[in-house]
């Protein structure tokens, strides 16, 4: 008797086994309710059943699109170049002030021996949240200002009875980011081929350095086979003499940097990240390199071709080395957790000093001025910050890492822009919605010869969102949008102009009339239509210039959808605009037509901002 492989489910499964019995087994005939070969029939088909189901449901983790584990989707969207963030932390642009004394030998200038630094990383506490912490991401030095990163100054006080100038007051700006600092230590005895440690917290958005107990530097790659990265340095004299006169301009150089101490981080779920090392095969120090232009898209050593190779144009240097493994060392791991949309903090919320340390060169300073002067540091984010939010729920790392995928690691089409867009690293800001369409103010005048002459058709507009602290749409500020900006520029082709704009969001309200069925209760049948026109309406579900279509609103509230509808006996919306709605209005009957209700020729996106107040129903007799 041939065996079926297909018999699965407990039924088939007892069948197939007793058709053998029969078959191989003749002179047993006992199948009865209460018999033996019952009982182990049964007790065979439902070990089988079990069997059947694990091995399918196993088979179906491995695949994204079936996929429902967290941990299991996971290192499939790695596997994509997609990295999951498991939360996103709000950004702010902080006023940075520093009172200075004036130099009376100088005219009563700013005396700038005076002027601090302060250090990256840098934390500063809310007012309306106190256990949200920010974090500067840049140097502040109020002794270096360029049009890049301007020093404003005023004066603060006069001396008395004379109009000379006691205290200036500098002001600077810097970005910031919610999140705090943290650390932990592994110590590595014998070396191992792709040795593996776990960081444990939760909310992890970034790893700042790794650096070991003899003071080297450890490096975050994507993967192990790539030994460069592109580092930066500051654009001053003592790194870069030859470059250092265009720190106006530039007040960063980047560099290929090869790192044979590398590693990479992979979170297995939300709150262990996995650290991989190398096999420890190279002994190679990091070194500046330039690389051979004889190999490049060769993919291999020497410049012999092999066009079966695959070569990776962001990584001149491929190699099976894979780098150092840690040997008889200490790695201190420093890191930044936090985010959420807790943090996304209104305006002049930020001003806590928590842990501010201004740096200073107190050598033959006035003592009394100098500890002014260090207590005079002050910050405040005039616009509050944006951005913050959960981490990319299941699906979301789904569509991502799909959408991820094909682009390898460039902007061609529309797609591309958009999925690299809402895939900015966490620790930049955080994008909710985002339009991608030919820059018409670019290309608008094509009449005109010298407008043509002039012009790039590969001009892009990027229109963008944000969420505040309520998850309500607000436009992002200028801190997501630069980091957005930057971010790009790693992707776009060459000959690409991108601009990142805002677009608009507007408010609508609904107001609503039904009838109901009789001996259902209105006011259930009435709840049940306010929650389908929430789910709707859910801003999650809805993309810039997506039009409202009257009929689907309706048929959401029908009686198909909704037990004891009867039926709809009028549907309306309003423009909700002021105060705390949309500062946008937008005549709504104007942009209706044929029970469309469109967008307007600016990119936009509609927005019920407070479902509990702006949908409104009421029941109708007949």
């Amino acid at each position: 008797m041939a065996i079926q492989y297909l018999n699965k489910d407990f039924t088939q499964l007892k069948q197939a086994l007793v058709n053998y019995i029969k078959n191989n087994y003749q002179n047993y005939t006992d199948f009865g309710p209460s018999s033996p070969g019952n009982m182990f029939t049964d007790l065979s088909a439902y070990v089988g059943d079990i069997l059947s189901f694990y091995t399918d449901t196993q088979v179906q983790e491995t695949l994204l699109l079936e996929a429902k584990e967290y941990k299991n989707i996971l290192p499939i969207a790695y596997s994509l170049g997609y990295s999951p963030k498991v939360t996103k932390p709000s950004t702010a642009v902080l006023d940075v002030y520093q009172l200075i004394p004036s130099d009376a030998a100088a005219g009563f200038a700013p005396d700038w021996r005076y002027a601090v630094k302060l250090p990256e990383n840098t934390q500063i506490g809310s007012t309306s949240q106190p256990s949200i912490t920010f974090l500067s991401q840049q140097l502040v030095d109020f002794n270096h200002s360029s049009s890049f990163d301007p020093t404003d100054v005023s004066v603060y006080s006069y001396y008395t009875n004379t109009s000379n100038p006691m205290f200036y007051v500098l002001k600077k700006q810097v970005e910031a980011i919610s999140g705090q600092v943290k650390t932990q230590s592994f110590t590595f005895s014998n070396a191992q081929q792709f040795q593996q440690v776990i960081l444990s917290d939760a909310n992890i958005i970034q790893i700042v350095d790794a650096v070991d107990s003899d003071g080297n530097t450890w490096y975050e790659v994507p993967y192990l086979a790539q030994d460069t990265i592109i580092d930066k340095t500051y654009n001053i004299s003592v790194y870069e003499p030859n470059y250092s006169q265009y720190n106006d301009q530039a007040p960063f150089m980047l560099r290929l940097k090869k790192v044979n101490k590398r590693f990479t981080a992979q979170f297995l779920d939300e709150t262990n990240l996995q650290i991989s090392f190398g096999a420890g095969t190279t002994g190679k120090d990091s070194e500046l390199i330039i690389p051979n232009p004889d190999n490049v898209g060769l993919g291999i050593q020497d410049g012999i071709s092999a066009f079966n190779t695959a070569f990776d144009p962001s990584n001149f240097f491929f190699t099976n080395e894979y780098g150092q493994a840690p040997v008889n060392t200490t790695i201190t791991f420093t890191y930044i957790v936090g985010g959420g949309a807790q943090s996304n903090v209104p305006a002049n919320d930020i001003n806590i000093n928590q842990q501010v340390s201004p740096q200073i060169d107190s050598y033959g300073l006035n003592s009394t001025a100098v500890q002014t002067v260090v207590n005079s540091v002050r910050f405040n984010n005039l616009i509050g910050a944006t951005g913050g939010g959960p981490g990319d729920t299941t699906e979301e790392i789904r569509l991502n890492a799909l959408a991820n995928f094909p682009t390898q690691l460039r902007n061609v089409t529309k797609s591309d822009y958009l999925v690299r867009i809402l895939s900015m690293p966490s620790e930049f800001g955080y994008i909710s919605k985002a339009y991608v369409v030919q820059d018409l103010n670019l290309n608008a005048d094509r009449d005109n010869t010298q407008s043509l002459v002039n012009m790039n058709p590969l001009a892009l507009s990027a229109y963008v969102l944000s969420t505040n602290t309520d998850g309500k749409l607000t436009t992002a500020n200028q801190a997501v949008k630069q980091n957005l900006k930057t971010y790009l520029s790693q992707y776009k082709m060459l000959t690409d102009a991108v601009t990142i704009k805002d677009a608009f969001y507007i408010n609508v309200g609904i107001n609503f009339e039904i009838q109901v069925l009789q001996g259902f209760n209105a006011q259930q049948v009435l709840i049940g239509c306010i929650e389908a026109l929430k789910q709707f309406f859910n801003t999650s579900k809805w993309s810039v210039n997506q039009p409202i279509i009257l009929s689907q609103v309706e048929n959401c509230i029908s009686c198909g959808n909704v037990n004891g509808v009867a039926a709809v006996k009028k549907l309306e919306f309003v423009n909700k605009a002021g105060g705390v709605y949309s500062p946008y209005t937008y005549d709504l009957q104007g942009a209706t037509l044929g029970g469309i209700i469109y967008p307007s020729l600016d990119p936009m996106i509609f927005e019920i901002r407070y479902p509990d107040n702006d949908i409104l129903g009421r029941v109708v007799g007949a």
